[in-house]
């Protein structure tokens, strides 16, 4: 092998590392992505059955502290706490259904290894049953993530008002 292909090689192999490190981050970074993405799983997965509905309102609780509080804007009180999510999330089932989930652009800064603030986008797609049409809804939000007991949950979402 030739010392320039030995070189391109050895270029490519550190090109590939570098995009694997700036991709992946921290363990820490990893983990709370984790936690939006098993969020969005949970979210889109859909149960008709009460035990369900009960089931799957305690997992999409388990992303969140005890105090939550969620803001989203104008015109729509904060919903806090987590029994409330779980209470909402729910009754809201049968509505939800016909969405599906996306976070997008989820961003992590550290303040301790404990504490982390987060921005991130949701989408919402909803297809149309008659025209099958689809329609998008992004939203920006930031938000607190806590680590206790060696698992991140989510402290606060507040939706950002971005111009129109």
């Amino acid at each position: 092998m030739s010392r320039r292909v030995q070189l391109i090689l050895a270029a490519l192999v550190v090109a590939g590392l570098g995009l694997w490190w700036w991709k992946g981050g921290s363990s820490a970074e990893r983990e709370v992505r984790a936690l939006f993405e098993g969020f969005a799983r949970e979210f889109n997965s859909g149960t008709t059955d009460g035990i369900g509905l009960l089931a799957r309102a305690a997992h999409i609780g388990e992303s969140f502290t005890p105090d939550v509080v969620i803001e989203l804007g104008h015109g729509s009180p904060p919903i806090q706490g987590r029994e409330t999510l779980m209470g909402m999330a729910s009754r809201l089932q049968p509505r939800t259904s016909a969405f599906v989930l996306e976070f997008d652009d989820v961003n992590v800064e550290f303040g301790d290894p404990d504490h982390g603030e987060v921005t991130f986008t949701a989408l919402f797609r909803r297809r149309s049953q008659g025209s099958g049409e689809e329609s998008i809804d992004a939203r920006e939000f930031a938000g607190e993530v806590v680590r206790s007991n060696g698992r991140w949950r989510v402290s606060k979402v507040v939706a950002i008002d971005t111009l129109r």
